[in-house]
């Protein structure tokens, strides 16, 4: 196995055909775009990552990397394109079925097909009886055909790449043995091997557990809202337990994985996945909420004479410090709020370019002109640069903080003739009584 085919060059495929010109093998990326294409030959990787720009460098003038627009023959095709999902919550498998037919002609007797994309359960096995029937090469004996998930987080993916453990799964025991040829050049943790049915489900089914974990962070807000207490304080107290570990609610859930994967899930076992479904509601819900509770707030200072509150939006990405955009919940709710006439929205997003921001918001800003500016600041995304934030210059702000960005934990102890009630005004919601059933029953207005 010398030459690798490395199939859609965007988070995952890229960086995946850099590590593996790295550890020896000669790579080809093929991408139907021929613009990107381009961009990546001329050392412009596209998309943000650290040490990618130095990486891609290294392998491109090394002659160990090239990008194509055309496919290429090679010894071993991994499968990175993208696995959105439709409008009605459904797998959009259609970026993997043109990919298809571009591979089985390249195929030949002996080389490795592994789908990394996160599909649904029994995908890899309809891809394999498909790639048969075009090539007639026997899989499990001229044709190898595994699945082998991505596991990786975004600002992390090189070093994660190698050091995270790797589950292969194959439509034989052969397929396994060949993909793990593959993978254990460069992979330095545990390679677990299974088969591809197996793999597949594995990967949903971590997505989804952390998103069922979310959607019990955010029914946790929910309730603490509606009367007017901190989540994150009653979150942080009731983890001082020593076996319960609840996770920070958010704006809501967003990228390419844990807000995707559990509908493959619900589409696959609608009899099974109850709790799954009713999670991913959940968490597709909190950003209505958001949204209600900002405009109470843009209501409340209309009230006292502000007729158009300028409100500052702080992140947009859909994690903090990356530039990733995919269903990020901060993103639509910021869209949303910019159809109201009655306010103001300011745009602080230091991950992306001004230029781009422009194109989709009025008013993008620096951080301190939008802290010196806001009538209301929003703080959706827990970028490392907002922590810097001074909220005593700010005190006299409206903050809501749905992220946790300026929550300071408290660490003392409470002394027995303390008094045991921590006031309104402790909360960054100070004086903010939500009734979460009003708010979420008015979601399909801002939809």
């Amino acid at each position: 196995m010398k030459k690798v085919c490395v199939m859609g060059l965007g988070y995952i495929g890229l960086p995946t055909a850099i590590i593996a010109a790295e550890y020896g093998f000669e790579v080809v990326g093929f991408d139907i775009d021929q613009h990107r294409v381009d961009r990546i030959n001329s050392y412009d990787p596209v998309i943000q990552e650290p040490e990618i720009f130095e990486k891609l460098g290294y392998v491109l003038t090394n002659c160990q990397f090239k990008a194509t627009a055309t496919i290429e023959q090679a010894d071993c095709f991994i499968i990175a394109v993208p696995t959105p999902f439709k409008e009605e919550k459904k797998a959009d498998l259609s970026y993997v079925w043109k990919a298809a037919p571009l591979l089985a002609g390249m195929l030949k007797k002996g080389d490795v097909v592994i789908l990394e994309s996160t599909v649904p359960v029994g995908t890899t096995q309809q891809l394999a009886d498909f790639l048969q029937s075009k090539t007639q090469l026997a899989v499990g004996q001229d044709l190898f055909v595994a699945h082998c998930p991505e596991r990786v987080l975004p600002g992390k993916i090189f070093s994660e790449l190698i050091e995270n453990p790797r589950i292969i799964g194959g439509i034989t025991p052969q397929s396994v043995n060949q993909a793990k040829k593959f993978y254990k050049q460069f992979v330095k943790s545990q390679l677990y091997l299974t088969n591809a049915t197996t793999a597949e489900m594995v990967k949903l089914v971590e997505n989804s557990s952390r998103d069922v974990e979310i959607a019990f962070a955010n029914q946790v807000a929910a309730m603490a809202y509606s009367v007017g207490l901190n989540p994150f304080e009653v979150i942080e107290l009731a983890n001082k337990h020593p076996r319960v570990d609840i996770l920070n609610p958010s704006c809501g859930v967003g990228g390419h994985c844990i807000a995707v994967d559990p509908w493959f899930l619900v589409e696959t076992f609608p009899d099974q996945s109850k709790l799954l479904k009713s999670a991913r509601l959940i968490n597709d819900e909190k950003p209505f909420q958001v949204i209600a509770i900002t405009r109470s707030w843009v209501n409340n200072l209309q009230k006292q004479n502000i007729a158009r509150p300028k409100v500052l939006v702080l992140g947009l990405t859909y994690k903090p410090d990356i530039d990733d955009l995919r269903e990020s919940p901060a993103l639509l709710i910021a869209q949303k709020l910019s159809k109201y006439s009655d306010l103001e929205l300011l745009i602080c997003e230091p991950h992306l370019e001004h230029s781009k921001l422009q194109n989709i918001f009025d008013h993008v800003v620096s951080l301190q002109e939008g802290l010196e500016q806001a009538d209301i600041i929003l703080c959706l995304v827990k970028h490392s640069q907002f922590k810097a934030i001074n909220t005593n210059n700010i005190e006299h702000k409206k903050i809501l903080d749905f992220c946790g960005l300026l929550y300071k934990p408290n660490n003392r102890t409470i002394n027995a003739d303390e008094l045991m009630f921590w006031p309104a005004s402790s909360t960054l919601f100070s004086d903010s009584v939500i009734l979460m059933d009003d708010v979420t029953s008015q979601k399909e207005n801002f939809s």
